[in-house]
């Protein structure tokens, strides 16, 4: 076999590992991170590669120049290699931690009992990696102890972050109240620091947010940078190699519901409203009409409810198979929305959520899209309940979006229209 073909599969080959552990976030930096829980997730994800290359070369589809025993060879080469130079490197980065290089800096909002506690774990335990440089006072919380440095109350919250390059903020208030919680998530709002909140218990086993443990003590994780190469790039690809595609699909049922609109009720087929996108820009999102025309002239913006009258009969039957979105594959093409994501909301309907939910701009941090893990966890929204219910699902979604979980959230979509499940 010409050396030059061997040597241009191997680059081949190591670039898509590459490429594969990039997206599995194997190359992080931070010192939490643990040895072998990368390795294991390494192991599951380079085995699962070679298993379909074998299975694809077995079934005529690709032509690999190497019997299936050779790649099994190599994998067991490769994976054995990566192994021992990744847990070497972590654990030298972790004696690094030890003697005190490297350290990240954290500050802990809350000067009273649940904060102490955080901070005497932090003391125990120098190797996770962080550097404690002191405590942010809650104005309504009394301050009877005198453990630790008190840097400012957190009415200054921000300035403290900022002047002391903080990269890490626990938040452990006193007491569960969400309200003030949401206040300081809010005041922290714009910097490049991880937020981690003390939860309570109903927090802890809710679920609905990604939690962390630090040597047995749970932390809800507020992930500061969402844009991630994955939402950066990856998603944005695979919203084109989809999106395209799947308009052509469907232009021709697209013609049949033209027709079957305008034969069912007058008005325009289809249906244009201003949408609150990315980072609060307005957009134009389309969809089918599915209700009379000029349905909210009476009524103003309001949420459709169940066995609405103003959906028309052609307009029941798009919506029970999601057809009533398919035009919104023209806002994802043109970047607008994405695939998978929080569904996009109006202007008017978020002024009035932002006054009760002041963290709600959070969904804005991201493209709003098609469908998402609110839809397939809760109905369509018909009261401000539901907002509240959803917000959890949004942010879940936000803080653990993955390939993973957009390709999950797709494929659960998927079986919504073709069981006919929608409303």
């Amino acid at each position: 076999m010409d050396p030059m073909f061997v040597v241009g599969i191997f680059v081949v080959i190591t670039v898509a590992w590459a490429c594969l552990f990039f997206i599995l976030g194997l190359y992080k930096a931070t010192s939490d991170v643990s040895r072998f829980g990368e390795i294991q997730r390494a192991i599951i994800a380079s085995f699962s590669c070679i298993v379909l290359m074998i299975f694809l070369q077995a079934v005529q589809i690709v032509t690999l120049p190497y019997e299936p025993a050779v790649v099994l060879n190599y994998w067991l080469f490769f994976i054995l290699c990566f192994s021992l130079v990744r847990f070497s490197s972590r654990s030298l980065q972790k004696a690094m931690i030890r003697k005190g290089i490297g350290l990240e800096k954290m500050i802990i909002v809350g000067h009273n009992p649940r904060g102490e506690k955080v901070a005497r774990d932090i003391e125990k335990h120098p190797d996770f990696g962080y550097d404690l440089v002191g405590f942010v006072q809650i104005k309504e919380e009394e301050n009877t102890d005198e453990f630790g440095n008190v840097l400012g109350t957190d009415a200054d919250l921000k300035n403290i972050i900022v002047k002391n390059q903080i990269a890490h903020v626990v938040l452990a208030p006193e007491k569960s109240d969400h309200f003030r919680l949401m206040s300081l998530l809010t005041q922290a709002n714009g910097v490049p620091t991880s937020i981690k909140i003390v939860p309570d218990l109903y927090e802890a086993i809710s679920g609905m947010a990604r939690t962390q443990q630090l040597y047995g003590l749970p932390l809800i994780q507020v992930n500061p940078e969402l844009e991630t190469l994955y939402n950066r790039h990856g998603k944005r690809l695979l919203d084109l190699l989809m999106a395209i595609p799947a308009f052509l699909l469907f232009l021709p049922a697209w013609v049949g519901i033209s027709m079957a609109i305008a034969f069912d009720s007058k008005g325009t087929i289809l249906y244009k409203q201003v949408r609150v996108g990315k980072k609060q820009k307005l957009f134009t999102i389309y969809k089918f009409r599915s209700m009379v025309q000029d349905a909210e002239t009476e009524t103003g913006p309001v949420w459709a409810m169940e066995g609405d009258n103003r959906i028309t009969t052609v307009g029941r039957w798009l919506r029970r198979f999601r057809f009533d979105e398919i035009p919104q594959l023209i806002n994802v093409i043109k970047g607008e929305m994405s695939l998978v994501g929080p569904r996009p909301e109006r202007p008017s309907i978020i002024e009035r959520l932002i006054l009760e939910y002041p963290f709600y701009y959070r969904r804005h941090s991201v493209r709003p899209g098609i469908t998402g893990w609110a839809q397939i966890k809760h109905p369509y929204d018909q009261r401000i309940e539901d907002v509240r219910e959803k917000l959890k699902y949004d942010f879940f979604y936000i803080e653990s979006l993955t390939l993973n979980l957009d390709i999950k959230i797709l494929l659960n979509t998927a079986w919504v229209m073709l069981s006919g499940k929608g409303r």
